[in-house]
């Protein structure tokens, strides 16, 4: 039987839409919860004796003005494990978000943010820094070096690449194939970096190259918001343009869609997202590759649900991975990135196994 919408009857058509909106919706909202809980989770756990109500009552203190809570505990909550936790969240959002768009693009859930060299053209340029602030004693006291050349070197890796596709004909094929070659590029320079260098001055690239959440603070926090908000809401206002897109070049320009405008848009938005969040937390893998193919499987390829359902999956996926890693081995803790590799290798052969099945 239909039912009834403002005094008209609807199509048994529309009201299955709605039903899978519906549920859509609903799905969205235990994202949304998940992501609380984990939040809460990961606040109340750590090395420190710092517990849950011990955070509540900082948090209480920093909005009244009084001092329940210990100088320490403040220092602990508000410098470290609140900052960690939303940079988490954030970073983990901006990488499940750039390997959506990339996916989309490439029409292949194998794809993911570093396909195209993005991470070795960041590792690189982290790696420049660590060591001119290794040798250039003056250079240690600059707070932002580090992450401004791995991002400047990132955005630089994705120019080369668009721009060589682009020059030789902006295929698909064309795009990785370049991708590959400049990643191999930049990995062998890192890789003559580390033998020319003093090893001691390695450590800290070894660390950096395998993801860590270490040592962010809040500006660090609000750069990572700033980008993913910005991306997400021009994915939300392109979503309709981005589900024709799926369909291929040929269907999307026959329904208007300008294939090339579209293509250098989702290509800027996943660069920004790659690049902000590697320069700052590093080499972080399969976050980018799990979380969007995850968000196919409970939402279908609808980006106007896919868009934040993929933010909050790759929220949820690395701030479970960071927490693991802080508390596992604690009082020491493991780089974030060794953890969703765990996570991620296992779901990445499934992902394989059952392509070539399909295929």
């Amino acid at each position: 039987m239909t039912k009834k919408l403002h005094g008209q009857r609807m199509s048994p058509e529309w009201e299955e839409f709605h039903r899978r909106s519906g549920k859509k919706a609903k799905r969205l909202c235990l994202l949304g919860m998940i992501l609380f809980l984990l939040i809460v989770l990961s606040a109340a756990i750590g090395a420190s004796s710092v517990d849950l109500n011990i955070v509540v009552t900082v948090l209480k203190d920093c909005i009244t003005g009084s001092t329940e809570a210990s100088s320490v505990q403040h220092s602990i909550v508000m410098r470290s494990r609140l900052p960690r936790i939303f940079a988490a969240v954030f970073a983990g959002g901006a990488l499940s978000l750039a390997g959506l768009l990339m996916q989309g693009i490439f029409r292949n859930p194998l794809v993911s943010p570093y396909t195209l060299g993005v991470s070795n053209g960041a590792s690189f340029g982290a790696c420049v820094a660590i060591v001119l602030g290794y040798y250039v004693t003056e250079l240690n006291f600059v707070r932002w070096l580090t992450p401004a050349l791995a991002f400047a070197s990132a955005v630089l890796t994705m120019l080369i690449v668009y721009g060589i596709a682009k020059v030789a004909g902006q295929s698909t094929k064309t795009l990785v194939l370049t991708g590959s070659a400049i990643a191999y590029l930049f990995s062998a320079l890192v890789s003559g970096i580390k033998y020319a260098v003093d090893i001691t001055a390695l450590p800290e690239l070894f660390f950096w190259q395998m993801g860590s959440l270490t040592g962010l603070t809040w500006d660090v926090v609000g750069i990572l918001l700033a980008a993913l908000a910005i991306s997400a809401t021009i994915a939300l206002i392109k979503a309709w343009d981005l589900n024709v897109m799926a369909l291929g070049r040929e269907e999307a320009s026959a329904l208007g869609v300008n294939y090339r405008r579209m293509q250098a848009i989702t290509f800027v938005l996943a660069t920004l997202l790659t690049a902000t969040a590697v320069s700052f937390t590093g080499v972080i893998g399969f976050v980018g590759l799990v979380a969007p193919h995850i968000t196919r499987m409970l939402l279908g390829n609808d980006y106007r649900y896919n868009v934040p359902a993929s933010v909050l999956l790759g929220s949820c996926l690395l701030l479970l991975s960071d927490t693991i890693a802080r508390v596992i081995v604690a009082p020491t803790e493991l780089p974030v990135g060794i953890v969703t590799s765990l996570i991620g290798v296992p779901f990445f052969l499934y992902l394989v196994v059952r392509r070539r099945r399909v295929g």
